[in-house]
Parts: structure tokens; C-alpha cells; sequence
């Protein structure tokens, strides 16, 4: 048993650290195909992402997570056959939903890229549509596999998936030049490349586990299939509805940006706006992000056995975690914006580092308001309270939507807007996840050791860096310069968090714990 357990351990920390590779690798991407295809090119390429990936949350609604959930609750029930039934219903529904999904966004390629005010995307919605087949049944095969408390295939094949469309997409990219349009359709067959061998490394690794185990092929009959109908959905709808929510906010940029900018350079701007800054701001997500996913578990515990202490303890250490990761990531981002930009960026014009570094300084808070967010509606989950967190990040996104019809059209605004509204949009939605955690489960944020704590370490360390910048410009300028200042800043900011006594012992030996806490089903598809 001890064994096991170890092995288990040890398959989560593969399929965390994986599922972090993964994503970071797929942030850092877009900085090379950046300076390879320019503002105008990333910003073809990223407004095939939205419409894409809503295609994609309907396309899975939420199944591989609930088939890795009903798996190992089975098999903990000594229930077998009834997990591998369901993987089967899940298997076949998937292959089905996902080939009408990939016919769907073909059929209506050119409607799609009317809508977003930019007729070339059309041939790109095309050739991503097959990955709206292969990503479901990838995920099934995960869920799989996670269900079954084996977290490797998961983990490894995500870090290969991303290194695949990494090597495919730089390459077809680089190839396509002078032409855009080439260049662009290149990155994209990358996704559609990357998510096949995904496919087929999955595939491999299912049949060798079949033959290995001599599992036997089942039959779904009518009944089986209507419980497990019942059974899989009440999971998935909101797993499905939070992703299919969230992604709107990404499609109403892309539907909204570019029609309402008054520029002629809309999809440049665009560009900009989703591909240097989107990117910078999506790595500190990725590395926050584990958080939501270590605090479910002493928090479900907790809540379910009604220990109100434990529980508002959890509660805020994984808030004061979020932020500790967080605060200084995004005055970072802010106070350092200009020089990072032009350390990764290199081949954009001078006037575009401008625009991205003023973007990224005015959506650097958003950074905070967004990890903040995704630590409560896990902890809306937690506790029982999926569907609420959907509303009130739906509420928000008609906020952002009100303010981008607002500052858009504005010349003197332009596509500063975008930049403000999603900033306006998290702040929004996490404050309502907060107000209703409190009305409702009465968890309260304790403000001075989880916000005003970290929030001084940060402040501390964005007036270092001030006052560096200030007196010494022309030592911090270039490439070495920028990378001492990163570094001063993390000095200066752990130095801080141990001078004002962020974290006491019993908080770090718990952090501990949940480093070896598992809930891994819950990236499942992401």
C-alpha cells in the first residue's frame, strides 16, 4: 500500500508539473511566432483562438472530467466494469460530438471570420477544425488514465503535444515568410499536427495498457447507457458551462476589437494586444494556477465534515498564496514592462513595444484579479457551489463587454480599452465570488496577513525597482540590465515576504501537505 501510494504521488507531481510545462511552453510560443509573423500575422493567428476553443469546451462539455472522476469512484467501489462502461460511453459520445463540432466550424469558417471583421481567417478555421476531434478523445483517453490514478500519459504527452507545435509551427511560420497569410495558416496546422500525434501517442499507450491488463471489450445495453447519461452530465454540465463562460470573455475581444476600433490597423492592434501582452500575462496565471487545484481538497474535506476552522484556514492560505504568487508578478509586469518587452520582442517596431508596454502596464492588475478568481470559483466548487460562480463570471463579461462598446470606438483610447475592460472584467467577477463565499458559507478574507502582507512585499519591491530605474538607467538598459533587474526583484520581494512574516511554520508545513495532495482530473481538457 505504501508503494502505491508513492506511485501515486508521484504521478500527480508528473501530471502538475506536465500540465505547468505545457502551458508555460505554449505562452513562451507566441514570443518567437511573434517576431517571426509581426503584429499583423499574430493577430490573424490569434483570432482563430476564441472562436476555436468555445468550439472545443462544447465539443468535450465537461466529459473527461467527470469520466476521471466516475473511474476512480468506481474503482474505489471495487466497481470495475461500471468505470470501464463509462469510459466507453464517454469514448463513443466524444468521437461523435467532436467530428460534428469539426464539420460545424468548417461549414461556417467564413461566417465566423465576417463576424470578426477579417475575411483571412477563414482558411485557418478550416484546417484547426480536425483538432476539434482529436482533442476529445485525447482527453478521454486521459480521463482514462487519471481515473485510473495513473497521472504519467497525461502529464508527458501535454509537454510533447506543446513541443510538437512549438518545433512544427516555428518552423511552417519562418518557411511562409514574406507571406503573412503563409506563415500564419503554417502556425496553425501546428495545433492541428500537434493535437493528432497527441492522439496517437494516447491511442498507443491505451492499447498496450489493454493488452497488458487483458482487459476485455464491453458492451454498453440501453440502460447502461441512460444511468450513465445521467451520471456523467450531472458532473460535466458545470465543469462545461464555467469553460464555455470563461472563453466567451476571449471571443467578444475578438469579435469586438477589431470591428470597433476606429484605426486602420485593427488587426495589428490586435495583435498586440493578444500576443505579446496576452502572453506575458498568461505565464503568472499558469504559475498561480496550481493553487485553485492543491486547495480543493482540504477545503472539500473540511466543508463536507463541517470543521468551520479548518475550512476559513484553508480558505485563506489559499488566497494569501494566490496572491503572494501573483502581487509580484503583476507589478512586475508593470513597473518592468517596457524593458521586457523589448528583451523578448526584439523584432517588433519601436512603436509597437510602446503600445504592448502600455497595454501590458494598464491589464498588469488583471493578473492578480484573475488568479484570485480562479482560486474561488475552485472553492465554489468545493463547496458545493458550481453554478453561482458561472453566473457571476457571466455578469462580468457583460461588464466587459459594456465597457468595450464604451472605449473602443474612442481614438483616443483605441485598443487601451481592451486592456481596461478585462481589467474592470475580473475585478468584477472576483469580487463577487468573494462577497458570495462570504454570504453564503461565511468565508471571510482575512485582509491584513492575506492581502496587506503581501501586498507590502510587492509595493516594497516594485520602490526598489523604482528607485534603481531612477538613479541608474543606463546600468539596467539592454538585455543584462533587464535580467539583473528580474532577479533584484525576486530578492527583494522573498526578502520581504520573510521580513514581514508572510507565512508562519504550521502554514508552511501545510503547504507542504498539499504539495502531495492530489486532484489532478480537474485539468482534465484544459
Amino acid at each position: 500500500m505504501k508503494k502505491s501510494s508513492q506511485n501515486f504521488v508521484g504521478g500527480a507531481l508528473v501530471l502538475s508539473l506536465g500540465g505547468l510545462l505545457a502551458k508555460i511552453l505554449g505562452a513562451l510560443y507566441r514570443i518567437p511566432l511573434t517576431n517571426i509573423v509581426g503584429s499583423y500575422g499574430m493577430g490573424l493567428y490569434q483570432l482563430v483562438f476564441p472562436p476555436y476553443i468555445l468550439f472545443l469546451t462544447v465539443a468535450q462539455a465537461g466529459v473527461p472530467v467527470a469520466l476521471s472522476k466516475l473511474i476512480a469512484e468506481n474503482n474505489q467501489l471495487g466497481r470495475r466494469d461500471s468505470g470501464r462502461k463509462v469510459f466507453v460511453y464517454a469514448f463513443c459520445l466524444l468521437t461523435v460530438v467532436g467530428l460534428a463540432s469539426a464539420v460545424l466550424m468548417a461549414l461556417l469558417s467564413g461566417v465566423i471570420a465576417r463576424m470578426q471583421g477579417n475575411p483571412d481567417t477563414a482558411a485557418a478555421f478550416v484546417v484547426v477544425a480536425p483538432a476539434l476531434l482529436f482533442v476529445p478523445v485525447t482527453n478521454v483517453l486521459k480521463g482514462y488514465f487519471q481515473g485510473n490514478m495513473n497521472m504519467v500519459p497525461s502529464g508527458v504527452t501535454s509537454v510533447i503535444e506543446q513541443l510538437v507545435k512549438l518545433a512544427v509551427g516555428l518552423t511552417l511560420a519562418y518557411r511562409g515568410m514574406p507571406d503573412v497569410n503563409k506563415a500564419v495558416m503554417g502556425a496553425v496546422w501546428a495545433i492541428t499536427v500537434s493535437e493528432f500525434g497527441s492522439l496517437v501517442i494516447m491511442s498507443v499507450v491505451y492499447l498496450v495498457h489493454k493488452k497488458r491488463n487483458r482487459i476485455q471489450n464491453l458492451q454498453l445495453k440501453k440502460d447502461d447507457a441512460t444511468e450513465i447519461t445521467k451520471q456523467v452530465f450531472a458532473l460535466a454540465v458545470p465543469v462545461a458551462l464555467g469553460g464555455f463562460v470563461m472563453q466567451l470573455s476571449q471571443v467578444i475581444d475578438s469579435v469586438m476589437v477589431v470591428n470597433l476600433l476606429t484605426v486602420d490597423n485593427g488587426t495589428e492592434m490586435y495583435g498586440l494586444w493578444t500576443g505579446p501582452v496576452n502572453s506575458m500575462l498568461g505565464l503568472p496565471i499558469a504559475l498561480s494556477s496550481g493553487v485553485a487545484v492543491s486547495a480543493l481538497p482540504d477545503i472539500t474535506k473540511s466543508y463536507v465534515s463541517g470543521d468551520k476552522e479548518r475550512l476559513a484556514c484553508s480558505f485563506n492560505s489559499a488566497i494569501k498564496l494566490t496572491l503572494v504568487i501573483a502581487l509580484p508578478c503583476a507589478f512586475g509586469m508593470i513597473a518592468l514592462s517596457a524593458p521586457i518587452l523589448k528583451l523578448l520582442y526584439s523584432g517588433l517596431p519601436e512603436h509597437e513595444i510602446f503600445v504592448s508596454s502600455v497595454l501590458l502596464s494598464l491589464s498588469g492588475l488583471s493578473i492578480v484579479f484573475l488568479a484570485l478568481l480562479g482560486t474561488c470559483v475552485s472553492v465554489c466548487q468545493a463547496v458545493g457551489k458550481p453554478y453561482a460562480s458561472v453566473v457571476m463570471v457571466a455578469l462580468a463579461i457583460v461588464v466587459k463587454a459594456v465597457v468595450n462598446l464604451i472605449l473602443l470606438p474612442k481614438p483616443e483610447v483605441n485598443i487601451y480599452g481592451a486592456a481596461i475592460s478585462e481589467t474592470l472584467c475580473y475585478l468584477f467577477a472576483a469580487s463577487c465570488v468573494i462577497i458570495y463565499l462570504n454570504k453564503s458559507v461565511g468565508l471571510r478574507v482575512d485582509g491584513y496577513t492575506c492581502v496587506v502582507k503581501p501586498l507590502a512585499a510587492g509595493m516594497l519591491m516594485t520602490l526598489v525597482i523604482t528607485v534603481a530605474i531612477g538613479f541608474a538607467k543606463d546600468v539596467f538598459s539592454g538585455t543584462l540590465g533587464t535580467l539583473v533587474l528580474i532577479a533584484l526583484c525576486a530578492i527583494v520581494y522573498l526578502s520581504a515576504l520573510w521580513l514581514l512574516k508572510v507565512f508562519d511554520k504550521s502554514e508552511i508545513a501545510l503547504l507542504g501537505k498539499r504539495n502531495k495532495a492530489n486532484l489532478p482530473a480537474q485539468n482534465v481538457g484544459e
